[in-house]
């Protein structure tokens, strides 16, 4: 398959990079530092996911069977509680960008890596969890999320939202598994390894097993 890759340059990005080479699937990304992906094996287009031309670019001249975005929005540091240093609805106008290009090109597919806790996942986290989401600066990510969640339903394309437990950075590769009822019971300390979520989004983004789905993953 051809994936598009929207955030090929993140932390999870690189990694599902890494996992579709493997694979041997063909792959394009949109970057706006192409030196940042030195060494792989993709096709860069050079741009940001904030224009609408430069995701039609990266739509050309070989159309995708799918997309992939693993977009996070910056933050003053790597800390997931620092101040976020970019526009409220980042996330959400990209991912607008995104799915008008996949209509123009008649692509039906797109994954998009979230958070447990997005969406109808809301009411299945723990409350102390609710309660350091709301009051911290997470809650601009997760109001953020929370619009591309309602606006991709509301497009018309098939989606797929991985909602992963919190992110670590373990180099373990367990396969992540799906923890039934949108989280529902799931304990306030499970994690998912940044790489089993790559492996999951890959999955979903080649398989038909969670279209028009939001599985919530855990190791």
């Amino acid at each position: 398959m051809h994936i598009l890759v929207i955030g090929g340059s993140g932390r999870t990005g690189k990694l599902v990079l890494d996992e579709l080479q493997l694979q041997g699937h063909e792959i394009t990304t949109l970057a706006r530092d192409p030196a940042a992906l030195e060494g792989y094996n993709v096709n860069i287009v050079q741009g940001t996911p904030t224009k609408l031309e430069d995701v039609r670019a990266a739509f050309r001249p070989n159309i995708p069977d799918t997309v992939i975005v693993t977009l996070n929005a910056p933050r003053a540091s790597d800390s997931p509680f620092a101040a976020p240093i970019s526009p409220p609805r980042l996330m959400a106008d990209c991912n607008a960008n995104i799915v008008s290009a996949m209509k123009e090109f008649g692509v039906q597919k797109i994954v998009i890596l979230q958070a447990f806790g997005v969406g109808t996942s809301w009411d299945n986290m723990p409350c102390m969890l609710q309660l350091l989401m709301s009051k911290s600066n997470m809650r601009y990510q997760y109001d953020d999320h929370n619009h591309t969640d309602r606006e991709i339903q509301e497009s018309g394309v098939n989606f797929v939202f991985v909602r992963p437990a919190r992110l670590v950075e373990s180099t373990d590769k367990t396969v992540a598994r799906e923890w039934p009822n949108e989280g529902k019971g799931m304990s306030l300390m499970a994690s998912c390894s940044r790489k089993s979520v790559a492996h999951f989004l890959v999955s979903a983004a080649t398989q038909k097993t969670w279209d028009g789905q939001a599985p919530v993953i855990t190791n």
